[in-house]
């Protein structure tokens, strides 16, 4: 019988890079997906030819974290680190003498599930459980939560626990290894990270996920093919109903029976890891809210890493209701070890791989802002400028790097970027490692970009790279999700389009006749772009419905009676040239920079409430359907 077409088994699951997380099954509208010892496979043929929301979620496709990292980190990212982006490091351990004792180390994260659950923040979560053969679990009561506790070490699919929960549970944290973490957020923010709405079913069945509230991501060097390790153990007299606990030490397993401690070393193991743990990269679950573990802590204490807002707050809150105790003795350096270790793992199985030619997918490019797979299997890396004005030394070490770790080409973007191009994918940290240590920066798509403006060109009214580079710094990655392009002209001759744009900025600067001064000569008449300035009674008169505010009569006055009145920014929304392309209209006239950033910040708000179709609607779009006064009008009230 021929195999079913499936794009995740050609790619990456009979490729070894499954990872047995199980955010596939949890979004597929049909439920077509089932797991064995081999990974996942289809039970039916899939409507799409297995290229359907299961590919979009699949976290060894693409990770993606620096996007996925503008949703966790309330659009404040940064750069990837050794340990991830975090907000508080603290040993903990449960104030509840059961936890404590049937917890890994120390209980803590079985009580932060706890406080969660009896402070009405989730009503479950989905974690694993069971030592003999382990498996998703979800928890609804309190008194479930022991069911769950300690490392169980075989990887098992547990965001297909996920599945059609959402009548059971409203919201649910999900606890998880690194690899879980990272599926449950490319579910989580699905809208976010893809060009389109999530698959629907023929019939308009979806998969009915409830509400992900909280993201709690273990520690983990690698996971256990459950078949290959129970077999392993049986061998060697351990029975698996008689374990009652699993921990790591360094390079050995350590099995807790009723009658002993059993230690094995992880080099006899090896058969047993699970493929896609081979060439995973992150120890820390990096894009969890909190994550957890031993290293760093001393035993019986766990250690916490609050990445975010809500984790802080979570860590802190748990911790002042009396559930966790914390110290801020934490040994951060041996973290670190453990995360630099993974990554040499990582890269000793990706040379290995690639040295057998194997197939490898790179889905960890995309964790660099900036960087982007090309056609050809190679990735260009995009270098900013500030919005189009760099240095010698900075393009000449651009360019030393295309060299040496691209195919020594460079393309200068209609955004004013720069591109290294032809990377290939096993080159992108080494590169991407230089580019931080010279002071390049890499920037997404979605940034604001201006013409020379009055700093380098004579027609130019206002400042507009300072602008262009401010509102970088403000709205890049706010807006960048949602594709929303900014551009900035220095008056109205709109080099950079103003109107094309989804927020436009345009100098403009209002003229005044003194008519002490003026002769009625004619020299303004002539130089006005828009025929708005005519000669009545031997003076200039200025029709302010045709004036286009462009101050070429103030600059060209031979007597100097055409004078400012007033100058600034005017402000236009709604505009695109892309495949449903719009025109801007203008909202605001004689801005202010600090007028045009709480103007943008409103603009986002709206935007984003009215936004129904990701991926298919830009702000004109959206101006369109629900009428340009409503959005200009709950623009301008805000």
């Amino acid at each position: 019988m021929a195999d079913k077409k499936w794009f995740l088994k050609d790619n990456i699951v009979d490729t070894g890079m499954c990872t047995l997380c199980g955010a596939c099954a949890a979004i597929c509208p049909y439920d077509l997906i089932r797991f064995d010892e081999n990974g996942p496979h289809l039970k039916d043929e899939c409507y799409r030819n297995g290229e359907g929301a299961c590919k979009d979620v699949c976290q060894r496709v693409m990770t993606d974290a620096s996007r996925i990292a503008l949703n966790a980190f309330d659009f404040k990212a940064k750069p990837p680190s050794l340990l991830g982006q975090y907000e508080k490091i603290v040993s903990a351990r449960a104030t509840d003498e059961d936890l404590i004792k049937k917890g890994q180390d120390g209980g803590a994260v079985s009580s932060l599930i706890a406080y969660c659950i009896d402070n009405g923040l989730i009503d479950g979560a989905i974690t694993t459980a069971g030592f003999a053969k382990p498996a998703a679990n979800i928890i609804g009561e309190r008194e479930d939560i022991t069911s769950s506790q300690g490392a169980k070490y075989s990887t098992v699919p547990v965001l297909s626990a996920l599945r059609d929960q959402k009548d059971n549970f409203n919201k649910v944290a999900v606890v998880g290894t690194p690899c879980q973490t990272y599926g449950v957020r490319r579910m989580q923010y699905f809208n976010g990270l893809n060009v389109h709405p999530v698959e629907k079913g023929m019939d308009g069945e979806s998969a009915n996920t409830p509400k992900i509230e909280y993201v709690i991501g273990l520690f983990c060097m690698e996971n256990f093919n459950y078949h290959k390790l129970s077999d392993f153990l049986e061998k060697q007299g351990i029975k698996l109903n008689d374990i009652k606990k699993y921990s790591i030490q360094l390079d050995e397993m350590i099995i807790t029976t009723d009658e002993k401690n059993i230690e094995i070393s992880l080099k006899d193991l090896q058969d047993c890891v699970w493929d896609g743990c081979k060439i995973c990269r992150d120890a820390v679950s990096k894009v969890a809210d909190i994550s957890a573990g031993s290293s760093g802590s001393s035993k019986g204490w766990t250690t916490l890493i609050a990445r975010n807002a809500k984790g802080l707050k979570l860590l802190n809150d748990a911790n002042e209701a009396g559930y966790i105790e914390i110290s801020n003795e934490v040994d951060i350096e041996m973290t670190k070890e453990l995360a630099q270790f993974k990554i040499r793992k990582f890269r000793h199985e990706l040379d290995k791989r690639l040295d057998s030619e194997k197939k490898v997918s790179y889905y960890w490019v995309r964790d660099y802002p900036g960087v982007r797979p090309e056609i050809n299997g190679t990735n260009f890396v995009k270098i900013k400028t500030d919005s189009g004005i760099t240095t010698h030394e900075y393009l000449g070490k651009v360019a030393e790097l295309a060299e040496k770790y691209g195919d020594g080409t460079l393309e200068m973007t209609a955004r004013k970027s720069i591109e290294i191009q032809g990377v290939p994918g096993r080159n992108i940290d080494d590169l991407m490692a230089e580019v931080y240590d010279a002071g390049l920066k890499t920037i997404g798509m979605g940034y604001a970009t201006a013409c020379p403006g009055m700093d380098y060109c004579p027609e130019g009214l206002v400042s507009t790279k300072e602008l262009a580079n401010k509102l970088t710094m403000h709205f890049a990655q706010k807006l960048t999700p949602h594709k929303m392009k900014v551009g900035v002209a220095g008056c109205p001759n709109s080099c950079v389009r103003v109107r094309d744009h989804d927020i436009g900025i345009m100098g403009q600067l209002m003229p005044v006749i003194d008519e002490t001064k003026c002769t009625g000569c004619g020299r303004c008449t002539e130089l006005c772009k828009f025929n708005a300035i005519s000669i009545e009674g031997g003076k200039a008169v200025i029709n302010r419905d045709l004036c286009g505010n462009c101050g070429w009569c103030v600059r060209g006055c031979p007597h100097e009676a055409a004078l400012e009145d007033k100058r600034g920014y005017s402000l236009w929304i709604g505009g695109n040239g892309a495949r449903r392309p719009t025109e801007g209209v203008l909202i605001k006239s004689f801005c202010d920079e600090e007028e045009i950033i709480e103007t943008i910040n409103d603009i986002a708000r709206a935007f984003i409430k009215y936004r129904t179709n990701p991926g298919k609607e830009r702000l004109g779009n959206i101006m369109d359907k629900i009428g340009q006064g409503t959005l200009i009008k709950e623009i301008m009230e805000n």
